[in-house]
């Protein structure tokens, strides 16, 4: 499955992964891992709980573990996103793991090469690195332990084993047992959308990895992402990506003959 996010960080104390991304944005996520977003290329918007950030080229963004956040990129952009269970920097995991940086954000005077990471004492060198870099730039705040995330968590679970069917929020209400109206209220307080919306976002970023996979037809694609309407759809796939399924899939394989 592609939407790997929720879950990393619990497949093992070396967990460490490199995937590189263009033109692509995600909706509202949150796990035990740790993520860095580096932007090479390009323009991404950020947000992070309450914060917003706009990263341009050699920017790095630290997200901890259980930190809300989403991206939307522009056209053009590159980026690399590394996942990483806690354990690899156990030290730097052992005096922040109740601690958030008050900015996410910094910027590398030099690039990052993720070829160099193919042992578990490289990875942990970039990464202690990387370490160094954020607690010299900003400072961290202490937050308390919150159950409302805990509760978030089992949305974005369940959203990411059946987006594929009926997958409204008061079906979720009634999977995990809270109260519908409480859900509601929470989601949009702290991912600061409403649930048709994220759960649209998600669906629309899953058929943009599958045309670029270009296996399937676009009506298959739909389906195979929850919407049985087509319309539909093509109208949440132009307003979130700002083209067609069809356009979309053309700039890909226009893409990928450039690189040949």
């Amino acid at each position: 499955m592609f939407f790997f996010f929720e879950h990393h960080g619990m497949k093992g104390k070396d967990f460490f992964q490199v995937t590189q991304m263009r033109n692509q944005s995600f909706p509202a996520h949150l796990h035990r891992a740790y993520e860095l977003i580096y932007v090479t290329k390009g323009t991404l918007f950020l947000q992070i709980e309450d914060k917003n950030y706009t990263m341009t080229g050699g920017d790095l963004a630290f997200v901890f573990h259980n930190q809300i956040h989403y991206f939307n990129a522009e056209q053009g952009c590159v980026v690399h996103i590394i996942l990483f269970s806690p354990e690899i920097i156990g030290s730097f995991y052992s005096l922040y793991r109740d601690y958030i940086p008050e900015n996410n954000v910094i910027h590398l005077s030099s690039d990052l090469d993720f070829s160099l990471c193919d042992s578990i004492y490289a990875q942990k060198s970039l990464l202690y690195h990387v370490c160094a870099l954020l607690l010299k730039s900003t400072n961290m705040k202490k937050v308390s332990k919150r159950s409302q995330t805990a509760v978030l968590q089992q949305i974005f679970a369940y959203v990411d084993q059946y987006y594929q069917t009926d997958c409204s929020l008061k079906v979720i209400s009634l999977a995990i047992q809270y109260d519908y109206a409480y859900l509601s209220k929470l989601f949009v307080r702290m991912t600061k959308m409403h649930f048709t919306e994220y759960l649209n976002n998600y669906r629309i970023s899953q058929a943009c990895y599958l045309l670029r996979q270009q296996q399937d037809l676009i009506l298959n694609i739909a389906e195979k992402c929850g919407y049985t309407n087509m319309r539909s759809f093509h109208r949440n796939f132009r307003k979130i990506t700002g083209c067609s399924p069809r356009e979309y899939l053309n700039a890909c394989q226009s893409a990928e003959y450039e690189q040949k």
